[in-house]
């Protein structure tokens, strides 16, 4: 009975939290408007700078891993699989019932390039990108303490350094693997799809079925990729805001920071969906707005959060 009653309360207590947060759309005001402080956008100019200068030395060195669609008639009876060369190995879907087939060529030079220039450019941006969101939060709390230079002590303080790489190794690459795996039965259900639907004459009802499933299954590992992110986002925003923290009171003080509004703060990330998919079809060159609008967006709620579970009820401002 009594864990009953502290379940109640704890619901109450979450629910009234929420019901003290500002509107969604007086968050994303306030974001806008710090977003073209001068600080704001130096950094994130540096930052996508960096960014767009790693992907153009990756096309540069070969070490991109691309795709395309060929003829069906190109291949003949080649089955959909692995194959391997001298070179390296090439993977092969086929889709017999739209006459193409997706090819994926990868030679083992490739992949080493990809490794390498991948890896220089994560221990490069990882703290790179915390010293940006350090002033995103010195921006945001009305510091004076405010400098494109002090973006680079990350650089510097090799505890800092150890920390931004821990972190962000868990948002860029332990998340995006879990994504990953959450592909698998999504792919699976498009392979026995094309497999068993050779031609137009050949779809059926469960056919249909089976491209339904495959679709909302591919929707949902998305969907739960994005909500792992939004899991684990608060642990880089509480590293930003608090550098001094050690590795192990970062991820628990952050985790801590979105409990009660996680859902919430999930639907928040998701109004930026569409910002997010025009980054990624820009290659990062939108994330000169993207960055700053989604970062300080996300600072200026579990701000709001914070002071909602203090009892506080005022509106967000600008300082």
């Amino acid at each position: 009975m009594p864990r009953s009653m502290d379940s109640d309360s704890s619901g109450r207590k979450e629910k009234r939290m929420k019901q003290n947060l500002p509107t969604r759309r007086e968050m994303k005001f306030l974001a806008k408007r710090l977003m073209m402080h001068p600080i704001c956008m130096r950094v994130t100019l540096l930052l996508v700078c960096v960014q767009l200068a790693f992907y153009g030395l990756r096309v540069f060195c070969g070490g991109t891993l691309t795709y395309g669609l060929a003829k069906l008639s190109e291949y003949g009876d080649t089955a959909s699989g692995i194959y391997f060369n001298a070179e390296g190995f090439s993977i092969l879907f086929r889709m017999d019932l739209t006459q193409t087939v997706l090819a994926i060529p990868v030679t083992y030079h490739q992949i080493l390039v990809f490794l390498l220039v991948n890896a220089l450019f994560f221990v490069l941006l990882a703290p790179l990108r915390l010293g940006a969101m350090e002033q995103y939060w010195g921006v945001l709390r009305g510091s004076t303490q405010l400098s494109v230079f002090r973006v680079f002590q990350w650089f510097r303080q090799p505890k800092r350094l150890g920390k931004a790489v821990a972190v962000e190794f868990v948002l860029s690459i332990l998340v995006r693997l879990a994504g990953i795996v959450a592909t698998i039965p999504s792919l699976y259900l498009f392979y026995v799809f094309y497999t068993n639907t050779p031609s137009a004459d050949a779809y059926t009802t469960l056919s249909s079925l089976t491209q339904m499933g495959a679709t909302l299954l591919a929707v949902a590992a998305a969907l739960f990729t994005f909500w792992l992110h939004s899991v684990f986002l608060p642990v880089r925003y509480c590293l930003c805001a608090h550098p001094e923290y050690s590795l192990g009171q970062t991820f628990r003080r952050g985790l801590q920071s979105a409990k009660g509004v996680r859902g919430a703060f999930f639907r928040f990330r998701l109004s930026y969906i569409l910002w997010f998919a025009a980054s990624q079809l820009t290659y990062g060159a939108m994330d000169l707005f993207v960055t700053p609008y989604s970062s300080l967006g996300g600072m200026v709620f579990l701000q709001e959060a914070a002071r909602a579970r203090q009892g506080g009820t005022q509106t967000p401002q600008a300082s």
